[in-house]
């Protein structure tokens, strides 16, 4: 759907965003993760034809488009920013008439979602009136009012309780369900990210580090894996399996609470699983459990 081809962005003489270069799939879901200041707003918004980049380029399905075709481009794109103004003087659904007024929408496209997300005496209330969880929601809905085939969002959870939070994703995943919907999902919250998307770009310091799947950036890095054992009580304190894994290359073993943790290369996942499951008598359980995205993002420089 996008490209980017080498793409900076300067600011004087900071440099935003450096040679960034990767590709947005149609109907994925991509995350772009970093920290505060690493460069992903500034990403977003190149890629929303907010501001134009210093060097490099963006193709939209192989073909660099001209100032008229992003005007053309922009009415297929839903954004959900950070921060949103809205008028304070005006009422939730006088809002999203106006923003649909704007944006060539329509509230019918979206009247099932509207009231999932705010409540009729919600809407009915000031803006002003709003908590941030509330005009989150509000923005949430705005974004999709002209049936996007494109839905940027820029920390979308931030003021939303778990259970705003959990409503926002049920309710991507039921457009998504409708259409073929490609969403960028940018946020500094990893844990989140990590659950949600089918690819992820780990930006630094306006550098694009690494783009891929979870698994693809785990084997990248070569991450061990962790290995927690529930020792089985009254035995030998887990003595037996503690050899077994410095054996097959565990490192990092460690007892205590009457748990055995450990990490172990990925290639020796199978081999130290077998020579484990011998030694049925030693433990109650265990659990093998991949890298995080905390992880892979701290294990790049």
């Amino acid at each position: 759907m996008l490209k980017f081809e080498r793409v900076t962005k300067y600011y004087g003489e900071i440099k935003a965003v450096e040679e960034v270069s990767f590709e947005l799939l149609e109907g994925e879901m991509f995350g772009l993760a970093g920290p505060n200041g690493s460069g992903k707003s500034t990403l977003l918004k190149i890629m929303l034809g907010l501001i134009r980049p210093t060097e490099g380029q963006i193709l939209v399905n192989g073909v660099q488009l001209k100032d008229k075709d992003w005007r053309e481009f922009r009415g297929i794109i839903g954004y959900m920013p950070e921060r949103v103004s809205f008028y304070d003087n005006l009422t939730g659904i006088e809002t999203l008439e106006l923003f649909a007024s704007i944006k060539g929408g329509s509230l019918n496209n979206i009247k099932d979602i509207i009231q999932r997300l705010l409540t009729s005496d919600v809407l009915a209330r000031k803006v002003g009136t709003y908590s941030k969880g509330m005009r989150q929601r509000l923005n949430l809905a705005q974004a999709l009012l002209n049936d996007p085939s494109l839905l940027v969002l820029d920390e979308p959870t931030s003021g939303l309780d778990p259970i705003g939070t959990r409503l926002l994703y049920d309710i991507l995943d039921a457009v998504r369900q409708r259409k073929k919907l490609t969403v960028v999902l940018s946020s500094h919250m990893l844990a989140e990210v990590e659950e949600k998307v089918n690819r992820v770009g780990i930006m630094k310091s306006g550098i694009l580090k690494a783009v891929g799947t979870l698994d693809e950036l785990y084997r990248g890095l070569n991450l061990p894996l962790k290995l927690i054992i529930i020792v089985t009580e009254g035995g030998s304190q887990g003595e037996v399996l503690w050899e077994i894994l410095k054996n097959e290359g565990a490192v990092n073993i460690t007892y205590g609470s009457g748990q055995l943790t450990a990490e172990l290369p990925v290639e020796n996942k199978l081999k130290m699983l077998a020579s484990i499951l011998e030694q049925k008598d030693q433990f109650v359980d265990f659990t093998l459990r991949q890298p995080s995205l905390e992880e892979v993002f701290f294990g790049i420089h």
